[in-house]
């Protein structure tokens, strides 16, 4: 989302995960879900990049973390011209 209100074009798409660790889950009696991503790097030229670390809480308390989230927009080609003979 940040990368879009940033000024960056084209649709999100994810390009990995240095790391994953769970250590709870989200259960049908779990109130609250929190997210936190904390960008650390964006790089934003011909490549639109986002690296982040992120987590994940359930009712206050930290069941997944991530390091190393990466996320790139990409603009949809421009369809090929065929020369018409």
């Amino acid at each position: 989302f940040f990368l879009g209100w940033s000024g960056g074009l084209g649709r999100g798409r994810a390009l990995g995960v240095g790391e994953v660790r769970f250590t709870g889950q989200v259960t049908p009696d779990v109130k609250l879900v929190q997210y936190r991503v904390d960008l650390k790097r964006v790089i934003n030229r011909r490549l639109v990049l986002g690296v982040a670390d992120g987590t994940m809480s359930a009712d206050g308390e930290v069941i997944y973390k991530t390091r190393d989230l990466r996320v790139g927009l990409f603009q949809p080609e421009a369809p090929q011209q065929q020369n018409g003979d």
